[in-house]
């Protein structure tokens, strides 16, 4: 099991969401801990080094936790992704390791010819739950 972080921030509808060099889908701003992390100092880290955006701490919040096959690993391998909500601050920003960086609609997210499949569970929550 991939153990990461990841946040879940909605902005007019549209969810912020990234997209790695060398890959086709979209994520949530986020991932992997690095040893003695905690969720906090691993989203932040993660927010920082993938948009630009500092999160506020104070307004971070649990979301949810969800768990399916990893997107681009071997198969079999499962991934959970534990979300929170967030502000940040600045504009989100493509930067050395993404190439793609912006906020998109549930109809766009969908549209998509290729998605990882447990951030498509989390969009598909999120749009269920009226904020998409």
């Amino acid at each position: 099991m991939i153990e990461t972080v990841a946040l879940v921030h909605v902005r007019d509808k549209r969810v912020l969401l990234v997209r790695t060099h060398g890959r086709k889908a979209f994520y949530l701003p986020g991932g992997k801990f690095e040893p003695g992390e905690t969720d906090l100092v691993a989203l932040t880290r993660e927010v920082l080094e993938e948009t630009g955006c500092a999160l506020r701490p104070e307004t971070v919040r649990p979301y949810g936790a969800f768990s399916g096959d990893a997107h681009g690993q071997a198969a079999g391998t499962q991934v959970r992704i534990t979300t929170y909500t967030g502000e940040i601050t600045g504009d989100p920003t493509a930067n050395s390791e993404i190439a793609e960086c912006g906020y998109h609609t549930y109809e766009e997210y969908s549209a998509m010819p290729e998605t990882a499949p447990v951030v498509h569970a989390i969009v598909n929550d999120l749009h269920r739950h009226g904020l998409l």
